[in-house]
């Protein structure tokens, strides 16, 4: 499966302003995603590599070719509206913060904003316990800071809205932080490479999940 880039990321700026200006904090927040067109011409042969590789994942190729049309909060109880937007916020060592930090009491399941793949589950010493997610149109989620995963999840396991894909903590460099989840989200970018990660902020993107009626 090949994408080709046909147009830059001014649609979904446009979709982002629009989408918070409608947001309401007295009623379930619901917005329309308009995706940027993706590229991603490399190979899909060879073993599942880095991101920051040129080999494409197997698993781009068994994703839909269309991005989703909305993304869901993650966090059960968590609304959009109280979230604060810290992407692009300044971070240590001259990083900046390319996600959302969503804040809930430990042991808060942990949903899908949108339905995937499991591309890979880490622990390490930055993000601690952490998921991330392909989906269609190649979209990737990144969930980090787990407190804990449930039994069973691995690679290559689909996964819908209703899967529960982790329990919130303060894993890995989060340790000092009030329980969260770190949420981001990548799009395909552009070249010969497997699309690597170009994130966008989440919290525009994100319809409250009371929106689904649950």
């Amino acid at each position: 499966m090949r994408y080709v880039t046909t147009r830059p990321f001014a649609t979904l700026a446009l979709a982002l302003a629009l989408g918070l200006a409608c947001a309401q904090v007295d009623a379930p927040v619901s917005v329309e995603v308009a995706w940027p067109s993706n590229a991603c011409a490399a190979e899909a042969d060879g073993p599942e590599r880095d991101p920051s590789s040129d080999w494409r994942p197997r698993l781009l190729d068994q994703v839909g070719p269309t991005p989703p049309a909305q993304l869901f909060m993650p966090v059960e109880g968590a609304r959009v509206a109280e979230v604060y937007p810290s992407y692009g916020d300044p971070r240590s060592g001259g990083r900046v913060h390319i996600g959302i930090d969503i804040m809930a009491e430990r042991g808060t399941p942990v949903r899908p904003a949108a339905p995937g793949y499991v591309l890979r589950t880490t622990d390490s010493a930055r993000g601690g316990s952490s998921v991330t997610l392909v989906g269609d149109g190649g979209v990737r989620y990144f969930y980090t800071h787990f407190d804990a995963l449930p039994e069973g999840l691995e690679a290559g396991r689909f996964v819908d809205l209703d899967t529960v894909i982790g329990y919130v903590g303060n894993t890995g460099n989060a340790a000092a932080t009030a329980p969260h989840l770190h949420f981001e989200v990548h799009v395909p970018g552009q070249g010969e490479a497997w699309c690597g990660w170009t994130p966008v902020d989440p919290l525009p993107l994100l319809s409250d999940r009371q929106a689904l009626g649950g």
